[in-house]
Parts: C-alpha cells; sequence; structure tokens
C-alpha cells in the first residue's frame, strides 16, 4: 500500500506541474525573428508532432529588414509568391541567365492522338477487293507532341510529328550494268549495287519557331519553320478541326515553310477594344515546305540541290488579311476577348463572323502537291494539282547540238516558257451564331505551274449542347476543284473532281477528347469504260470513326497564349 500510494503521489505532482506552464499568448507580437535558445529548443520540441501547416501575414520592415507579424509604420507585407532578385538559380554557365520575373513566363507541353478506323467500298483505297466496306484500316492519322513557351516579349513552339515515325526509312537499291574489258581484252559485265534514296523518309519536325513582340500595332516578327500564311484552314489546328480533313485544294501549297514573319493587330493603335477585329500577316519562305512534308536533312534552305537537283534561288511570298466583324472570341471564365482560333467559334452563342483573303506568288514552284489518300479515288494515281518545276533548270535544257530544246513536254521549262511560276489568291469565311455554324472557301490559282486550277468547298452544321458540357454537332461539306491537270489545253472529265462529306461530331470535351463520324463520297470521271473508251466513274465511298485525344498542361489556359501550335 505504501508503494502504490508514493506511485500516486508522485502521479498528481506532475499533473500538477505540467499543469501551472503558462500557455504561450497567440495575440502576442513577434518583434524580430532571431536565434531565441528557448524559443528554438520550444519549437524543436513542438516538432516532433505533425502539424498542419498555416500560413500567417507577415510584414517586413523596409528600414531594418526585420519580420513582424503586424502592420505597423515603415512595414510592407511580405508578397510570398514575389521573385527573388537576381539570378538565384544555379545552373551552368551555358544556362546561368534567367529572367528576373519568372511569374510572367508560361510553358506548356501539348500532345495530339487521332486515331482513326476507315473502311472503303470495293474500288477505294481501303479495301482489298472482295467487297465493300469487308474490312477495316486502323491507322494513326496525326500523333504529336511539344512545348510552347512565353514570356512578357517573347516566345518559342517546338512540335513533333511522331508519326513520321511509325514507318521504318527503307534504303531503296539500284542494280546496274557495267561494260568494261577484262585482263584478255574481252568485253564483260559485272552488276552493282547503289543506293539511291531513302524511302518513306519524312522530317520529324512539324514547327519550330520563335516570335518577338513588338510594343506597337500588336506587331510581332516570326522566324523558323512556320505555317504558310494563305488559306485559313492552314492557320487552323488539326486539333480543332469541325470536318474530318482540311479541303483538297488546300494541299497545292506546302502548309509549313522556312521563312521570316511580320503580324500585325493594327487596329489596337485606335482603341484598345478593336485589338481582335483585324489581323495582318507578311511572311517570306524558301519555297521548299517544311521538314515534315519534303525534309531530306539537316539543310532545308535555297541553295540545296541534293532533293530536286537544281539550285532554286526564288523564294515564295505569301499575304493574308483577316476581318472579325464582330472581334475574336470571348473567353468563358471572364468574358474577355481572346484572338480568333478557328475552330473554337463553334462553342460560342454570341454572333461571331471572321472574313478573309490571302495572297502567295513564286517565280519558280519547287514543291509538288502532296498525295492525300483521302482524296484519292482507289485505282489511280492522284491528281497532279499543280506542275512544279522540280529539278528542270530555268529557260529549259539544250539539246544535241546545243540549241535550246523545244521538243519538251508543256510541263517543264523551255525559253519561251523559263519558269514555272505560281500565283494563287483564295477568299473564305466563318460564321457561327447560336450553334448554327457555316464556313467556305473560294480558291483559284495563276501562272505557268498552275494548272489553271481553282476549287470552292462549303460546310454547315449545328452544334448542340446536352447537359450543358456536351454537344452533338452533324455536318455536310461539299467540295469541288477543276484544273487542266493533264495540261492537254482542255477540260477532261478526269480534270474535276466532287466531294461529299456528311458527319457527325461528338464533343466529349469539347476539342480536347472527342468522336468523329463521317461517310465520304468522291464523285468522279476518273476511270475508262473499256467497252466505249468513254470516262466513267470510280466507285469510291468511305466510312471513317476518328477518336481524338489533344490535351494542354501547363500553368495557364491556351487562350493566354498570344501564338497557339498548329
Amino acid at each position: 500500500m505504501k508503494t502504490i500510494s508514493k506511485a500516486i503521489l508522485a502521479l498528481l505532482l506532475f499533473v500538477k506541474a505540467v499543469s501551472a506552464e503558462p500557455e504561450p499568448s497567440q495575440t502576442k507580437e513577434v518583434g524580430q525573428v532571431g536565434s531565441n535558445p528557448a524559443e528554438a529548443k520550444e519549437h524543436k520540441k513542438d516538432s516532433k508532432e505533425p502539424q498542419t501547416k498555416v500560413y500567417r501575414d507577415l510584414y517586413e520592415d523596409t528600414e531594418s529588414g526585420q519580420i513582424f507579424t503586424k502592420p505597423g509604420a515603415n512595414r510592407v507585407k511580405v508578397e510570398y509568391n514575389r521573385p527573388l532578385s537576381g539570378n538565384t538559380t544555379t545552373l551552368p554557365d551555358a544556362f546561368a541567365h534567367r529572367p528576373d520575373d519568372t511569374a510572367k513566363e508560361k510553358l506548356t507541353i501539348t500532345g495530339r492522338m487521332q486515331f482513326r478506323g476507315v473502311s472503303g467500298s470495293q474500288d477505294s483505297l481501303f479495301n482489298n477487293g472482295h467487297r465493300d466496306f469487308n474490312t477495316v484500316d486502323w491507322n494513326f492519322r496525326r500523333l504529336r507532341l511539344g512545348a510552347q513557351y512565353e514570356n512578357d516579349w517573347w516566345g518559342a513552339n517546338i512540335q513533333l510529328r511522331l508519326e513520321n515515325m511509325l514507318n521504318r526509312p527503307d534504303v531503296v537499291q539500284t542494280t546496274s550494268t557495267l561494260n568494261y574489258l577484262n585482263a584478255n581484252g574481252k568485253p564483260a559485265t559485272t552488276s552493282y549495287v547503289t543506293n539511291t534514296r531513302l524511302k518513306d523518309n519524312r522530317g520529324y519536325i512539324h514547327e519550330a519557331f520563335a516570335y518577338a513582340k513588338i510594343p506597337y500595332g500588336g506587331l510581332r516578327f516570326v522566324f523558323g519553320q512556320l505555317p504558310t500564311q494563305f488559306s485559313r484552314e492552314y492557320l487552323q489546328s488539326s486539333a480543332n478541326f469541325v470536318t474530318l480533313e482540311r479541303s483538297m485544294i488546300v494541299n497545292a501549297i506546302p502548309q509549313f515553310d522556312n521563312g521570316v514573319m511580320l503580324q500585325a493587330t493594327p487596329l489596337k493603335e485606335i482603341d484598345h477594344k478593336w485589338e481582335r477585329y483585324l489581323q495582318l500577316s507578311l511572311m517570306v519562305g524558301n519555297g521548299k515546305g517544311g521538314g515534315g512534308d519534303y525534309g531530306t536533312g539537316r539543310r532545308q534552305d535555297l541553295t540545296t540541290a541534293n532533293r530536286y537537283g537544281a539550285v532554286n534561288t526564288s523564294p515564295i511570298y505569301y499575304a493574308r488579311a483577316q476581318v472579325n466583324v464582330f472581334g475574336g472570341l470571348k473567353r468563358e471564365s471572364d468574358g474577355k476577348m481572346v484572338n480568333w482560333q478557328e475552330g473554337e467559334e463553334i462553342f460560342q452563342r454570341e454572333l461571331k463572323w471572321s472574313v478573309g483573303a490571302g495572297y502567295v506568288q513564286t517565280q519558280n514552284l519547287i514543291t509538288p502537291a502532296l498525295y492525300v489518300p483521302e482524296y484519292t479515288p482507289g485505282t489511280t494515281s492522284g491528281i497532279q494539282l499543280l506542275t512544279a518545276q522540280g529539278s528542270n533548270p530555268d529557260r529549259g535544257s539544250l539539246d544535241a547540238n546545243g540549241y535550246p530544246n523545244f521538243l519538251v513536254q508543256n510541263s517543264v521549262p523551255t525559253m519561251g516558257r523559263p519558269k514555272m511560276g505560281l500565283i494563287g489568291h483564295t477568299y473564305d469565311s466563318t460564321f457561327t451564331y447560336k450553334g448554327f455554324y457555316l464556313s467556305g472557301a473560294y480558291t483559284k490559282f495563276g501562272g505557268a505551274a498552275s494548272n489553271d486550277l481553282f476549287g470552292y468547298h462549303g460546310t454547315i452544321g449545328y452544334n448542340i449542347p446536352i447537359f450543358d458540357k456536351y454537344y452533338i454537332m452533324p455536318v455536310l461539306k461539299y467540295e469541288f476543284i477543276q484544273g487542266d491537270f493533264n495540261r492537254n489545253g482542255r477540260i477532261d472529265p478526269t480534270d474535276s473532281l466532287r466531294v461529299y462529306w456528311a458527319g457527325l461530331n461528338l464533343f466529349g470535351d469539347k476539342h480536347h477528347f472527342k468522336a468523329q463520324l463521317y461517310y465520304q463520297v468522291l464523285g468522279n470521271q476518273f476511270d475508262v469504260n473499256p467497252n466505249t473508251g468513254n470516262a466513267m466513274p470510280i466507285d469510291d465511298r468511305r466510312v471513317y470513326l476518328q477518336l481524338q485525344a489533344n490535351f494542354w498542361t501547363g500553368v495557364v489556359s491556351p487562350e493566354a497564349y498570344s501564338y497557339r501550335p498548329n
């Protein structure tokens, strides 16, 4: 009993001693954050138990630099997000410099995957020839990854075309025969193999450019591999397509080119509220296209002759003007007006209308039109939209006697047709109001390389919101192109193509996650009746199902950038 009584008495004395300790005041001001040993010991004791971090307002004395918990004379509130003065990041010498105000920097990683299944009628490219719609070709239409950076006065954008990495490049070999005399003086032959070119070899760089903002009229100087400033559809990101593909006539000229560009929104100097109503672009490029479609190595400039066989020093010029009749697009979060981004307008309920015009000119058209399976009837080799000069020199070649050679096809230069030049005009418009959508364009080319090509297309649709989050949009589109593709001086049945589209867009997260189901008919007269020799149609009908996932991960939303990736 004595032992138990002593234990109880000792416990009571311990509890009394603990309860007698004074509690620290919660309202007492902390004068100076110093190094009090007792205070440090107390903090060390409290740190043994996990506690929720509480951020308090602190105030700095502008004269002494001391930190206080209450405002007072000569005290300013400490901003937690305020960047430190000077370059405090320890980096290698080559990367030692950092912007003083990192809060104005924006860095975003972007990615896009378009995966589709295609099935076609018996005569189409997407059929094995047994019966209509008996097979499905699953493939990647687009696979992109890139990064975008911007600070207060300049930015950069690099996008990789990963779908060009899906096919392994193959070396194409040629076997030749060499005639010679052997050691006995008798004729002999031997065969040797040479590597002539790489098959399926396209560049991996989709676009890569940088730009600097000039503080007048919204001027921006852009340089690198950038979108050509001609058609509205080429300036539209493939992530924002309302229809499944760009129109066929758009493929006549390259989508990207190496060059420099000036862009402006000049109405900003009249009144800031008019900034988004007018956009102007002037661009000068090499005319050899971007690396994603025409790339053959590190050098892709005017003096590179390894691809086309002749040095070409004729640049290509682009100009474009776009008027947004009712201003740019409104941001949902705060209603602020931002730049017009083609494809985003279908989610605006207000009246929006944009009209534009583009111009392109070059003395030597070097790049051939791209082969596009979506617009190629099954049993043909495709339409030659324009006739490029390619490797043919200016003023043509010479005959065996050294005189100008006029006995050549009319698709190459001669003394009378020294260059294969090109001039193009396009006029386009996009209109939307409360879900109703209407878009179209007319394009015409002239010059020796033009094939007298012209075309037009129109799209109509209606975007229906569902549960205030999802959208369903039926779409109809019609395209027509015509030109003297065989350059015989007349319009044959094989010189025109009509394309009909009917589709349904299902927007799960607007353009970020969507499904597109489309039916396509290629109206053509490209086949030949074996009995009469007259032109007859190729039965080419197709069904597409495309699924898209498009992510944009960063600290800012897409419209906060002054330039977005294509």
